[in-house]
């Protein structure tokens, strides 16, 4: 996780939001296709923000609880008046309220472009392990990893923005998962659909439209853990 400070403030913050709609919109769709039987009714979102993704999963299916970890405060204390009303019982906490979670709790776990900012992912995937229920899934999106070229140009702009990044390569992730006691499995996130992309304004750019393209249709990777 990041130090307790924020990429964005208020107006990028909400621009954040519509620009990760897309991303959501696709996680969305794969969870929904991999619920044949019972829908999730508890939830642990890794990252989350002022709560956007949450209130995107608590308007898909109905979930009595729903936990969020959450490094900057303000964006917690934003999470906690947008999820308090969509959902009966639900918890941020920091990053030091993993415990918080109990054994086995979550239906579903769910983390956006995180683990970048995690140095240890044994640690991260045993916690993960330990939270999820015995027929849950972990969906984890990530597009800033090592096998990503854009990724290079993008690593100066968090550090100068005062955040720690971390390098990994997706066959880590996997690994990590796998020692964690989890079965891992892969695919792209995204496979059609436009791109929407104001060069002029923003933060994180491209160096070109191909790079932009395979970013978002290639690199731009949806790990899935489940139980064994």
């Amino acid at each position: 996780m990041p130090p307790p400070c924020s990429f964005f403030d208020g107006a990028e913050d909400e621009e954040l939001e519509a620009t990760n709609a897309v991303f959501w919109d696709s996680l969305i769709t794969h969870i929904r296709e991999d619920v044949h039987v019972d829908p999730p009714e508890t939830l642990l979102d890794i990252g989350s923000h002022r709560g956007g993704l949450i209130a995107r999963l608590a308007s898909e299916w109905k979930l009595s609880r729903a936990w969020g970890i959450e490094p900057i405060a303000t964006a917690r204390e934003a999470a906690v008046r947008r999820v308090g009303r969509l959902v009966s019982e639900s918890h941020m906490l920091d990053v030091t309220g993993w415990s918080s979670v109990p054994d086995a709790a979550a239906d579903l776990v769910t983390c956006h472009e995180v683990l970048y900012l995690i140095p240890d992912l044994g640690a991260f995937m045993t916690d993960v392990s330990r939270v999820l229920s015995w027929d849950g899934r972990a969906y984890i999106v990530l597009g800033c990893h090592a096998e990503n070229p854009v990724w290079n140009h993008w690593k100066p702009l968090l550090r100068a923005l005062g955040h720690q990044v971390h390098d990994h390569l997706p066959m880590d992730i996997l690994a990590a998962g796998a020692a964690a006691g989890l079965v891992p499995s892969l695919r792209p996130l995204r496979q059609s659909g436009w791109i929407t992309h104001d060069p002029r304004h923003a933060t994180f750019t491209f160096p070109s439209a191909s790079a932009m393209l395979d970013h978002h249709f290639k690199h731009k990777l949806l790990f899935r853990f489940t139980r064994a």
